[in-house]
């Protein structure tokens, strides 16, 4: 992403991991940490999600983390991850949606010198819009990092 990726490619790698989202949150499990990091590739050049270390069952009984911690990385944190509420795929597909708006601008949409000042920007700043030339992708952005998880894609197939 660093050196650029040419948009076929990009959109490839999303379809890839909003179809392997989409499959994780059909078995009822939430990534909670989907950034670039945790994409990794096969010698054939397609991408695996990995460290599932904070997933969790949402069907599970047994709380593996505390309610009302936040778990993730804040770059690409859910409102609903960064206030500390259940959550379940649609937080993975908003994580998603900002390696997308970061693919296309460069950089991630919000972004403060403090870790607890990037979570509030999810939460409360408006979407950034993208680049003039990338006007095309905004209404899928829009979508894809709407504040409330019910005005996102509900699911990886909706999203691809």
């Amino acid at each position: 992403m660093q050196n650029g990726l040419p948009l076929e490619d990009a959109l490839n790698i999303v379809r890839d991991v909003a179809s392997g989202l989409h499959y994780a949150a059909s078995k009822n499990f939430v990534h909670r940490d989907i950034k670039p990091e945790n994409i990794l590739f096969r010698e054939d050049n397609s991408p695996v999600i990995t460290d599932f270390g904070i997933a969790r069952d949402t069907q599970s009984v047994t709380q593996m983390t505390v309610i009302g911690t936040v778990m993730g990385t804040p770059h690409y944190m859910s409102p609903e991850q960064a206030r500390a509420e259940e959550i379940d795929g649609r937080s993975d597909l908003y994580n998603l949606g900002i390696i997308v708006y970061e693919m296309l601008s460069g950089h991630v949409p919000y972004d403060a010198p403090s870790a607890l000042a990037t979570s509030i920007k999810h939460i409360n700043d408006p979407i950034p819009l993208l680049p003039p030339r990338l006007t095309g992708f905004q209404a899928f952005i829009n979508r894809a990092l709407a504040k409330h998880p019910d005005d996102r894609f509900q699911t990886g197939e909706e999203m691809i």
